[in-house]
Formats: structure tokens, sequence, C-alpha cells
């Protein structure tokens, strides 16, 4: 699916020692065959089963030293680095029924050693009735599948734009924007009083993030 390599992530490559490469790509042919499983199986069961273990053999393939600059371009998930190479982004959904789609997600950092830093994001969207309203940490995360991410920096902190899909329901679906930065203990928030609508005559209160709802045709739904 989605996935963008910088070309200083591509040369940094070659600090994957030769065997580890060896066994991240055994490890990804296991994985392609797990990400294909949960989101095309036709049986619920099956996808929440492949999810299972596929985000398990995930995080023992991200604890390879250096695996930040492994591509894992074969899987049916999306893979967006930050512009600035300092994190990656990785998010997919699981379909649960017809009605039900449930996001997941997780940020592995840079990390100048090697080692893994991941902050796995947890799905809230369905338990809260204004997903607009506030900042959001990784436990309470408005899931989307982030197709695209801009990077700028205001004050001295960088803020990086993602712009996602989910399928929502089974009559429509949304698109995301969503702001991310990262606060003094270098955790993830999304959101903030950054969606303003001081030019808009309804004069909405400032929003945490931002949403377009799409309705289906009848004839995508039956």
């Amino acid at each position: 699916m989605i996935g963008l390599l910088p070309l200083a992530s591509a040369m940094a490559q070659q600090h994957i020692s030769p065997a580890d490469k060896k066994e991240l790509r055994k490890k990804e042919d296991t994985l392609k065959s797990l990400s294909d499983s949960m989101v095309f199986s036709e049986h619920a069961a099956v996808r929440f089963r492949s999810d299972s273990l596929f985000t398990r053999t995930f995080v023992r393939a991200l604890k390879t030293n250096n695996a930040f600059y492994y591509p894992f371009d074969s899987l049916n998930i999306s893979r967006l680095y930050a512009p600035d190479s300092t994190f990656r982004i990785f998010t997919w959904q699981l379909k649960k029924d017809e009605y039900v789609y449930l996001q997941k997600g997780a940020i592995q950092m840079n990390m100048p050693d090697g080692s893994l830093k991941l902050f796995p994001l947890f799905d809230y969207s369905m338990f809260t009735a204004k997903p607009l309203d506030s900042a959001r940490g990784r436990n309470n995360w408005i899931g989307a599948i982030y197709y695209r991410i801009i990077e700028k920096e205001y004050n001295g902190t960088k803020y990086y734009t993602l712009l996602g899909f989910d399928d929502f329901s089974v009559s429509s679906n949304k698109k995301w924007l969503e702001v991310l930065h990262f606060n003094e203990r270098g955790e993830p928030v999304f959101g903030g009083p950054v969606v303003s609508f001081k030019e808009d005559s309804a004069r909405r209160p400032v929003q945490a993030r931002f949403s377009i709802e799409y309705k289906k045709r009848s004839q995508d739904i039956f």
C-alpha cells in the first residue's frame, strides 16, 4: 500500500547487517501473507487472528537493529516516513463486520543507536461522540489510514499534518486532517486548537482536527 522511503533512509539501509537484512526479508514474507489475510479474508475470525499474529511478528521484526531503515514495502499497510526522517507511522484497518472498521497503528522513532522505540496507537473513535473536541494521545487516538504527511515548524516545535482515510460505516466513509507533534516528554500528541473557522459565517468553534464524511451511493452499498 502506501510507503515512502526518503533517499537518506534508502542509503542508511547499508547500516543493516547482511544477516539482519536476510532475517528481515524472511519475516517480511510472513508479514505479507498475514497482512493480506487480515485485510482481504472473507471471514472475521481469520482477519482477527491474522491481525494478532501480524502485530506480534511485526514488533519482533522491528526490534532488529536499525530496522527503522527497512522499508517493509510489500506489506498491505500504510507506511509513511516523516519528511525529516525522525519517525515513521504505520496504519491499517481491520474490518469487524459490515458496520464496524477498527483502525490500527504505531509510530516508530528513529533512534541513533538503532534500537526500537515504538508507540502503539489505540483507536478510541467508537468510544467517543465528540472526536473533534480535544487533543489526544496514543491511547485515545482517532483512527485513520494515513496517506500523506506534511512537516511544518511553528515557534520552535515541529508539527506534522496527517491526511487520512476511514472506511467509517456501511453507508459512508471519512477523510481526516490530523496534526501531530511530540510533547516535552517525547510522546505523540494528536490534534489541538488548530482548525479555525473565524472567516466562516456559521462561527463554528475551533476544532482539534477536521473531517469530511462522504455518503456512499445506494448501488455501492447493496
